[in-house]
């Protein structure tokens, strides 16, 4: 019956082809209509589970310091004052409307008046230099003192006093009783006075810690000769690709090149630096090479298919389907998510590449039944009939292949297997009425044009096989079947001697490997490596920042930290945890000592005292007297330069902290950033209280688990399921395990080959592992299916079957190799592992399995299974 209503579809579509393929074209139209408000997000948070709880923590903190990304812009020349002033110029420019929206938003009484003052701005702040610090410290400076070098300088200055005053006498004086003089006999000379009444030492410690403090001498954000001054922007983004990075640089460099960097000094060159140009060149890279992976594949898959079947309306036939099927995929994802993440960004050339392996197919049986003499409409109906199990079992096999990473909650894997999925079923569902519609439509067509745009006929041998390749295949596969099977013992022993080691340890924990080359030899990348010249560390709490539920908790959760660092079986990585404290000088109480200490020694130092004094000494110890305006400081009184790093949206302070790793501890280290994540992750206190903390490094890490995780899982429901497929589909155990030990075969090359180059697998490049199942089945259950309905003739299934196989192979190889020349070293991986199992699958299907399939068909139980295997059509038609 299902026989049935497939040839009635493929008789109606044959007498009402424009109907079908107008019908196919408007749903088309609406599906990439409907698509085109699909959203690209390439944050890599996007790739994680959204019930992780280091995502989950991890947008919780985003939302509490609305962001906090850094763009740095450097304004580079031989000339200081030119890139000061440059830089001077863009602060202002970014400040003003920052400055008019605060000055709206504080002239508001009600939430609606401050609506009206306009949306957020993508900036929160602007840094261009450190002279609010140094002011800051320097009014303050005694109070970064500690208590015992104010204490140690009081009771100097109080005996200095009285030894002055003559209340006691120094007996370690010269010519003082007891001292050296006196014990010459020498009379006693009156004590010398010292200069700077013994604060010289304290004074000298803090003008010590305030140039430790003011890195900056010149007030700016610069490299010592001043080559290069920078300016800081705090954004709203969080750094990870989003849309609002964007704009806010495309902004940034708007508003540069407005500016003219060469009208301040002709040299000038600007670059930006920073987590947000970072990830959008990062973004951008991945964006384009999908797009270029995707339309240079389909040129040369469009190419391959007009040689092989010299003809350009082949086109029509192959391509509509594959569009078809991609725009369900791409319509489906935008329904469902509304957005791809970066995985899914260059799923357009994979599924042109699988896709087409359908129509390529159908339309290869038609040819030859066409070759062969077969009317029209007969041969539309039987090659539908006569492929639709491979088709079959090709269209499931794949999108189980996809399918398969649906299971996993890595959404890196499960967004893009949900597409792909869809996208190759609606691309299978779609060949039984697009196919003979397409090729009813071209005949006619055909039929009133001249002779020499026409299609050549199609051309077979005498036994119904096309092309020199596919019978010298076939000729050697049974002349010498032991020579390719000899192949297999081979492989296995050399993937029992490479594959422990390596499946013991995988994955990539290299992330240096995983980016954009070019990005870092000359874009975003290179001026990084410029601003760490200009900062180095200095005036930044570099580290990766975190937030606490309170700011109580903040002491005891540094504690921790620093004692679970401490714990790390493989040494330590936190070098220290900056908090607000850090940049108070003490307590409360602390300071409070301080100001009294102060205070005696501001007392000691009376108009009397001072008169005494020689002019020079007298200014000099004016100038180092501490002033009356001391008192407590808290967090709110710290420098916005300071502050800001500390406080939340809502403007409470000293909740954020920064864990500081050491200098040589790599972020590019995979390895390292699971131990951050353990150091650092989900804090639980010494009162039992559990703080969920996050940070990029915890997010990096949570990729890895997740991949460590889901990747064995999606792999082995992939074999899984594709093994019952092709269990079921031949119909035949002896069947199913010659197609199996092809597959197993094939992919067991390929683990061997990515071993054996050290290839490792990554969150892209896995992806192509549970695929490789599915569409390595797909091609030798092509051979043994032709094999079958042609009654067991492996020599003839062969030559009847290579030329579409080897197409089928060649269109997927490309819609994956177009991805081996990105730039993206991920992409770059992926492409290589794709194109790698793709090849060494065709090339076991079309020589290992034909061998095999010659061995075991000489024994009579297999000529009996051949002849079981029957259950479609067995006609001279195949």
């Amino acid at each position: 019956m299902l026989l049935r209503m497939i040839g009635a579809l493929v008789d109606f579509s044959g007498r009402r082809p424009w109907l079908v393929i107008a019908l196919a074209l408007l749903s088309m139209g609406g599906l990439w209509g409907y698509a085109s408000r699909l959203e690209l997000r390439t944050e890599l948070r996007e790739l994680l589970p959204r019930d992780s709880p280091a995502f989950q923590a991890y947008e919780r903190q985003a939302q509490r310091v609305d962001g906090g990304a850094q763009l740095i812009v450097i304004a580079e020349s031989p000339d200081r004052g030119a890139n000061e002033r440059f830089i001077d110029a863009l602060a202002e420019q970014l400040n003003e409307p920052l400055r008019k929206r605060a000055a709206c938003a504080a002239a508001c009484a009600d939430d609606a008046c401050r609506a009206a003052c306009g949306p957020p701005a993508l900036i929160r702040y602007v840094e261009s230099g450190t002279k609010e610090v140094r002011s800051f410290f320097d009014a303050n400076k005694w109070l970064y003192a500690s208590v015992r070098e104010l204490e140690a300088a009081d009771e100097a200055i109080e005996l200095e006093l009285a030894l002055r005053s003559g209340l006691i006498e120094d007996l370690e004086a010269p010519g003082a009783p007891g001292g050296d003089a006196g014990a010459a006999g020498a009379a006693a000379a009156p004590a010398p006075a010292k200069k700077g009444l013994s604060l010289d030492e304290t004074w000298q410690e803090l003008q010590r810690r305030l140039k430790k403090i003011d890195e900056f001498p010149s007030g700016y954000f610069a490299t010592p000769d001043g080559r290069m001054v920078a300016l800081r922007i705090v954004s709203r983004s969080a750094g990870m690709g989003d849309r609002r990075a964007a704009e806010l640089l495309d902004q940034v460099t708007a508003l540069v090149s407005r500016l003219d960097p060469a009208a301040f000094h002709p040299a000038m060159q600007v670059g930006y630096a920073g987590d947000i140009p970072n990830a959008i060149a990062e973004q951008k890279s991945l964006v384009s090479e999908a797009v270029w992976a995707t339309v240079i594949a389909l040129v040369l898959i469009v190419g391959g298919v007009m040689i092989y079947y010299r003809s350009p309306w082949s086109l029509l036939v192959i391509l509509l389907p594959t569009a078809f099927g991609a725009s369900a995929g791409y319509a489906f994802a935008t329904l469902t998510y509304g957005y791809v993440n970066t995985v899914g960004a260059f799923l357009g050339a994979i599924i042109v590449g699988n896709g087409v392996n359908y129509p390529i197919v159908l339309l290869s049986r038609y040819r030859d039944f066409r070759a062969r003499g077969m009317p029209a409409d007969e041969a539309r109906r039987e090659a539908v009939i006569n492929a639709f199990r491979a088709e079959l079992v090709g269209a499931s096999v794949a999108a189980i292949a996809y399918g398969s990473l649906t299971i996993t909650h890595f959404r890196g894997f499960s967004q893009f297997g949900t597409i792909g999925f869809v996208g190759m079923i609606m691309v299978w569902a779609s060949i039984v009425p697009l196919v003979p519609a397409t090729l009813v439509a071209i005949e006619r067509i055909q039929a009133r044009l001249p002779p020499w745009m026409r299609d050549p006929a199609p051309r077979v041998s005498d036994e119904g096989t096309a092309g020199p390749g596919a019978r010298a295949l076939a000729r050697v596969t049974s002349r010498w079947p032991f020579a390719f099977l000899a192949v297999a013992p081979v492989i296995v022993a050399l993937a029992a001697w490479k594959l422990p080691a390596y499946i013991r340890d995988p994955w990539e924990y290299n992330f240096a490997r995983l980016g954009s080359k070019s990005s870092r030899e000359k874009g975003a990348g290179s001026w990084s490596l410029k601003a760490s010249e200009v900062f180095g560390g200095k005036m930044n709490v570099a580290g990766a920042m975190m937030l606490a539920d309170t700011p109580e908790q903040v002491p005891a959760i540094k504690a921790q930290i620093l004692a679970n660092d401490a714990k790390d079986p493989q040494g330590q990585l936190v070098a220290d945890v900056a908090t607000i404290a850090d940049a108070l000088p003490g307590t409360a109480e602390e300071q409070q000592r301080k100001i009294e200490v102060l205070e005696r020694i501001r007392d000691r130092l009376t108009p009397r005292v001072l008169k005494a004094l020689s002019p020079e000494e007298r200014e000099r110890v004016l100038s180092m007297k501490p002033p009356e305006s001391l008192r407590v400081i808290g967090p709110k009184d710290l420098p916005d330069l300071i502050r800001r790093r500390f406080e939340e949206n809502n403007g409470v302070v000293g909740t954020v902290f920064y864990v500081k790793y050491k200098n040589n501890v790599s972020f590019s280290n995979g390895r390292n950033l699971l131990r951050m994540a353990d150091t650092t992750g989900n804090v639980v206190l010494p009162d039992g209280t559990h703080v969920v903390t996050a940070s990029r490094p915890t997010v990096f890490a949570e990729m890895i688990r997740s991949m460590e995780r889901d990747g064995p899982l999606a792999t082995a429901a992939s074999l899984l399921a594709v093994t019952i497929v092709v269990v079921l589909a031949t119909g035949s155990m002896a069947g199913a395990l010659a197609v199996l030990l092809s597959l197993v075969l094939g992919v067991l090359a390929t683990a061997t080959a990515m071993a054996a180059l050290d290839v490792k697998i990554n969150f892209l490049n896995f992806i192509a592992l549970p695929i490789t199942f599915g569409i390595g089945c797909e091609y030798p259950f092509n051979v043994f299916d032709r094999a079958r309905l042609l009654g067991g003739d492996v020599s003839l299934g062969l030559k009847r079957s290579a030329g579409p196989v080897a197409l089928c192979s060649y269109t997927t190889v490309l819609g994956y190799g177009s991805l081996i020349f990105a730039d993206n070293q991920a992409l770059n991986s992926f492409g290589w592992v794709a194109v790698s199992g793709e090849v060494a699958c065709v090339a076991c299907a079309l020589l290992f399995l034909p061998a095999l399939l010659h061995v075991m068909n000489r024994s009579a139980r297999m000529r009996r299974s051949w002849k079981g295997g029957l259950l479609l059509r067995g006609s001279n038609h195949s």
